[in-house]
């Protein structure tokens, strides 16, 4: 499989390859996701939203997070909405986990719905990435925080680790400064950035 086509199946998984990708993201990026949300803390009786939910294995982390909340996941792709019904059956039955096939640039939800929006591993794919940003700020609390968690980003070995991504339609890779200036030009008070070169892993938290 070439660059570009693994580019598009990772953007939006469909078929059988597309449950695959789903199936192998839910493994390989666990320790990332684990990472990820240890820079955060969570309220037990949080409302989070995970964006381009994927397969469904960092929903299943964030509920186990907040027992007295409640999470909702989206994506664009039917084949992940199923993959992470599937895997979070239990919570969804229960009521505790909600999964909807949408997209971040329209949420379905109204403004200052939620406490926390996540966003692992899918802002390279967001089609106006500004503007989504906007759209994921409306639907926070005011006090709101998003949490970016990405293993690919622009940085001092950017060449040797990333440079065949960025080349291609449809993926965008973001330095420390893009995700600053992109965060601020969508209205977000305050960016916190911490970065795992040597796993070439960032992590962004952003206030509303």
């Amino acid at each position: 499989m070439d660059i570009e086509e693994v580019v598009r199946i990772h953007a939006k998984p469909s078929g059988e390859e597309g449950k695959k990708v789903g199936l192998e993201m839910n493994e390989h990026h666990f320790d990332l996701w684990k990472w990820g949300v240890g820079h955060i803390s969570f309220e037990p009786d949080s409302w989070i939203l995970d964006v381009g939910c994927g397969g469904g294995r960092a929903v299943s982390i964030l509920a186990d997070l907040v027992e007295a909340g409640k999470v909702y996941g989206i994506d664009h792709s039917p084949e992940m909405v199923g993959l992470a019904t599937e895997l979070n059956r239990a919570a969804v039955e229960s009521e505790h986990v909600t999964i909807i096939h949408s997209s971040v640039s329209e949420l379905p939800f109204p403004d200052g719905m939620f406490d926390m929006v996540t966003a692992f591993e899918t802002c390279y794919f967001w089609p106006d990435i500004v503007e989504d940003l906007k759209e994921v700020r409306r639907v926070l609390k005011d006090g709101g925080r998003l949490l970016i968690v990405n293993e690919m980003y622009e940085h001092t070995s950017f060449e040797d680790r990333n440079t065949p991504y960025a080349k291609v339609d449809g993926m965008n890779i973001f330095s420390p400064q893009d995700y600053m200036d992109m965060l601020e030009s969508a209205g977000f008070s305050s960016v916190d950035i911490d970065e795992a070169p040597e796993n070439n892993w960032i992590t962004v938290v952003a206030v509303k």
